[in-house]
């Protein structure tokens, strides 16, 4: 009985643990996708193909066979910084359900980053303050998105706050005079219904 007695202890207290040990896993590997990207300044090769936002902020699955392991999804294009949340993030191309899990992912279709047109950024909401796109409601009409790849630093300023139907396409439509950057997330963050979005305009350009 006493066998029985700390099996279940251990039963119950791995249950309890593991959705930190799981946040901090991948925490660990959004930090090594940032140093990564400090020290070398080779762009993407790897692209993963793009699944439905709608999947992947319900957290709907593939078959565990179909599915890739983080590092053939290591094709990170960029970084993206935004002071009023204190946000540092990698972004990755293509918003895949792999990419998600560890950074921002640039949208397949949309406008290259930095060119004239519509780049779309997904980035999930994490349950773990200051992570991810938790604290993106908080971003306001004239604050600071920044993003450095690997041959400029953009330098975006936001214009809209915007709550949309997954359906509502017309936020990644293109612009013809503009550089714009849309940033994308689920809303609420527990089973989501719409999408929060952020648009920004580029102000600014400095190349490295």
């Amino acid at each position: 009985m006493k066998g029985l007695a700390y099996l279940l202890i251990v039963i119950g207290l791995s249950t309890m643990l593991y959705p930190k040990v799981k946040s901090m896993y991948f925490s660990q590997q959004e930090q090594q996708l940032l140093e990564n990207w400090e020290s070398t300044t080779v762009d993407s090769v790897i692209q993963q193909s793009s699944e439905q936002l709608d999947d992947i902020f319900q957290e709907k699955n593939r078959p565990k066979t179909q599915q890739k392991s983080l590092k053939s999804t290591n094709g990170i294009i960029g970084k993206m910084s935004i002071k009023k949340i204190n946000l540092t993030l990698p972004i990755m191309e293509g918003a895949s359900q792999q990419n998600l899990k560890v950074a921002a992912g640039h949208m397949k279709g949309t406008s290259p980053i930095g060119e004239i047109g519509n780049a779309a950024i997904a980035a999930h909401r994490s349950y773990t303050y200051g992570k991810q796109f938790n604290r993106l409601l908080e971003v306001e009409k004239g604050d600071i998105v920044q993003i450095e790849t690997a041959q400029k630093i953009l330098t975006y300023t936001v214009t809209d706050n915007l709550l949309v139907k997954p359906t509502d396409l017309s936020v990644l439509q293109s612009n013809q005079t503009e550089s714009i950057v849309t940033l994308i997330t689920c809303h609420p963050m527990k089973n989501p219904t719409h999408r929060y979005i952020v648009k920004a305009v580029l102000k600014k350009e400095e190349v490295l």
